[in-house]
């Protein structure tokens, strides 16, 4: 229906303007457009249903909505109801595992209670054998051992035997084994050391009973190696001390701990403060902190039969001093025209450059001596056995020529023969 089409409307209504009365006609109103129905047209909301609209469609859909409305609050009370249950069980579970932590926190207690008083039990029995099995001091100072050390018999106060802490000499003439020494036919007590090397510590025994800061004598170097089998078979801790570079020195190095820092140019040679261990084989490491001219070959590492001194310490050319000089190879030293060296297979020109680690072993049975870089070998050479009495002693010795040179030096570190169970250190160590 169109605007220009027009409906019959009741009687009385008005219709178009006409120019005369016309019977039975019906004025015609539009159905769109914004005209209104004529009187006696059905109404439109009763027509809309029949067109898909109107109120029964919006009834329908709210009662959809209503529908899905209610079920998402039952959704709702369902899952809260869940959450609840969830959290009583929590709580729950939560007393429980309270109530076994408690427990087992008081069986723990108790637990490590009584190992505590079992511990300290079994320290009260070993100090009791420890006792026993020790010299006691000062109570026995006066007591006199008479011992017959491989001819030469020495009396010594018993108290004297305590004053190197931890030694086997403290337990061995102690009530418990005192009776397992061997005896001379006189009834003094054996013991079979080298009798010179036993009066340098008897008379350090002595002197500590007065002082017990006074430092061990020196160890002549003849006496070195029977020195080191006594002092590790007896555990004598204070002739087992740990080595370290030279303290006192007259060369332009700086020592700072085991740390060598070059200065000036020009060669300075600085030791260590004790020899390598002669009980066995033993092995000390280098590492180059840093070497400005590492193709100048300005820098040596080696061992040498005695402590450098005086215009020593400006040259590495000494009689019995074995080196391997950084990018040249090795150099020794020589005795009336014989090389202190017998027999040498070192690689030439290995350059000690910076951040590597040079290894020097010596071994005892074969008197030679191995250089390592970067822990793999580069060679050894052997002594000459008829210059042997020239190395009853043997230092480790630095020389650095270029300044800016820093090594450091580590006595502890253990040679490349570990995986194959011959690893070896320069420290001294109890048997």
């Amino acid at each position: 229906f169109g605007s220009s089409h027009w409906l019959p409307s009741s009687p009385g209504g008005s219709g178009p303007p006409s120019a005369g009365p016309t019977p039975a006609r019906r004025s015609r109103r539009p159905l769109s457009g914004g005209g209104s129905w004529a009187p006696g047209c059905p109404p439109l909301a009763a027509m809309l249903p029949q067109v898909g609209g109107g109120a029964p469609r919006t009834s329908e859909n709210e009662a959809l909505i209503e529908s899905s409305f209610r079920r998402l609050v039952a959704s709702i009370e369902a899952e809260r109801e869940k959450l609840r249950q969830t959290w009583q069980s929590i709580d729950e579970q939560t007393k429980v595992t309270s109530a076994e932590l408690e427990k087992f926190r008081q069986d723990t207690e108790e637990e490590c209670y009584a190992e505590r008083l079992s511990v300290e039990n079994e320290w009260k029995r070993l100090d009791r054998l420890r006792e026993k099995m020790s010299v006691l001091y000062p109570n026995e100072r006066g007591e006199l051992l008479e011992i017959n050390c491989s001819g030469r018999i020495f009396s010594l106060p018993k108290g004297a035997l305590c004053c190197i802490e931890g030694s086997v000499l403290n337990h061995m003439f102690s009530d418990a084994f005192a009776h397992d020494i061997p005896r001379d036919p006189k009834g003094r007590f054996f013991l079979d050391f080298n009798p010179s090397c036993f009066a340098i510590l008897a008379e350090y025994l002595q002197r500590a009973q007065e002082r017990a800061d006074v430092r061990p004598p020196a160890v002549p170097p003849a006496l070195q190696q029977s020195m080191d089998i006594m002092a590790e078979a007896l555990n004598l801790q204070v002739f087992l001390r740990p080595n370290c570079i030279q303290r006192k020195h007259s060369t332009s190095l700086r020592v700072s701990g085991n740390t060598i820092e070059s200065t000036h140019q020009g060669w300075q040679i600085i030791a260590a403060e004790d020899p390598l261990p002669l009980s066995g084989s033993s092995y000390y490491e280098v590492r180059v902190v840093a070497n400005p001219d590492s193709l100048r070959g300005g820098l040596a590492i080696g061992i040498c039969g005695h402590r450098p001194t005086e215009k020593e310490i400006f040259k590495i050319a000494m009689p019995d001093a074995v080196w391997y000089v950084s990018n040249n190879g090795l150099v020794a030293g020589k005795q009336d025209d014989k090389s202190v060296v017998a027999t040498e297979n070192l690689q030439k020109k290995v350059q000690f450059k910076t951040d590597s680690t040079i290894g020097v072993k010596h071994d005892i049975s074969s008197r030679s001596i191995r250089f390592f870089v970067n822990r793999i070998s580069i060679g050894a050479c052997t002594l000459n056995l008829d210059l042997l009495e020239s190395f009853q002693v043997l230092y480790p010795v630095f020389g650095l020529y270029v300044a800016g040179q820093i090594l450091q030096v580590d006595f502890a570190a253990v040679s490349p023969s570990a995986a194959k169970g011959g690893a070896v250190s320069g420290e001294r160590h109890a048997a």
